[in-house]
């Protein structure tokens, strides 16, 4: 498994039911989603983790957001109630975010009092605590320090289209032919089984 330092993807999940949508339209901030009552879509989140965000000064629900690496601490509790048959995860290419400057980093999820401290890409890449991310044997989510260095995430406040797509990862087979049955898909993006993606 390649340390989350090392990596050339971000990863953001969502429920499978989502992706018609998504395809459709792009990858969209909460804050695009509710602007437009004719998109429904399956909401994943702790409710109260997304009213706390909504009291920043600078509401995340304006971005889009991806974090490092599969399997954080936010892919388990999405998973633990949604199940990860159901999951999806779509990535993107960290060079994307390098080549353009509408991507932001924050580098530690911030605590409940906490305005969370956004920074320009590569300036937010260097303060991730890697030490923390890539110690996969010690990631300990009951330690906050730990929890908080791992669910670092990159934003973005622009819709991210499909033509930005890397990988779709899916947990089993069945899932893989639900999202291409449900979307009539064209491969142009690749969809692969790997259930050690997943929770």
């Amino acid at each position: 498994m390649v340390k989350p330092s090392e990596g050339k993807l971000l990863y953001h999940i969502t429920h499978l039911n989502n992706m018609p949508s998504i395809f459709k339209h792009g990858l969209l901030s909460r804050c695009q989603l509710r602007q437009n009552s004719n998109l429904n879509f399956v909401d994943i989140s702790d409710q109260e983790i997304l009213a706390k965000r909504e009291n920043y000064g600078d509401p995340l629900s304006q971005y889009v957001l991806f974090h490092f690496y599969p399997k954080n601490p936010f892919d388990f509790a999405v998973c633990h109630e949604n199940h990860s048959e159901n999951m999806v995860l779509i990535t993107i290419r960290r060079s994307l975010c390098i080549s353009r400057n509408s991507f932001f980093i924050i580098p530690s999820h911030p605590l409940d009092i906490d305005q969370p401290e956004i920074y320009p890409y590569k300036e937010g890449i260097s303060r991730i605590r890697w030490d923390i991310l890539d110690a996969e044997s010690t990631r300990d989510y009951d330690n906050a320090e730990i929890r908080k260095a791992c669910m670092a995430e990159c934003i973005t406040l622009n819709t991210v289209p499909v033509k930005d797509f890397a990988y779709l990862y899916v947990y089993n087979k069945k899932a893989k032919e639900k999202l291409q049955n449900c979307l009539n898909y064209t491969p142009t993006v690749d969809i692969q089984v790997n259930p050690f993606m997943f929770p």
